[in-house]
């Protein structure tokens, strides 16, 4: 499985992408079998108040499937990440236990 995590407007220092890495080891384990690549995208946005969120977007290449991209929105990068992580994985598994 190939991970590429790119930030743009972030700084994501080392010690945080391990981080990443744990949690995508730990959120895919039991189906890691099946994809090939994820690919992690982390911007930056200003909303409408002028504050600061972070977005989201997690793509997921599968075997015999389709890519399955998930987006969210958050204050925090940890929570956008996990709830990305727990969208992704919900998904991915409806897609390849329930096929």
């Amino acid at each position: 499985m190939q991970v590429t995590i790119q930030s743009a407007g972030i700084t994501i220092n080392s010690d945080f992408e391990r981080k990443i890495r744990r949690k995508l080891q730990f959120s895919f384990s039991r189906i890691e079998p099946y994809i090939t690549t994820i690919s992690i995208s982390i911007n930056s946005v200003t909303n409408i108040i002028d504050h600061s969120d972070i977005h989201c977007r997690l793509t997921l290449d599968i075997v015999n499937q389709s890519s399955v991209v998930i987006e969210d929105t958050q204050m925090t990068l940890e929570c956008v990440i996990d709830r990305v992580l727990q969208k992704a994985s919900r998904t991915v598994e409806r897609l390849i236990f329930n096929a």
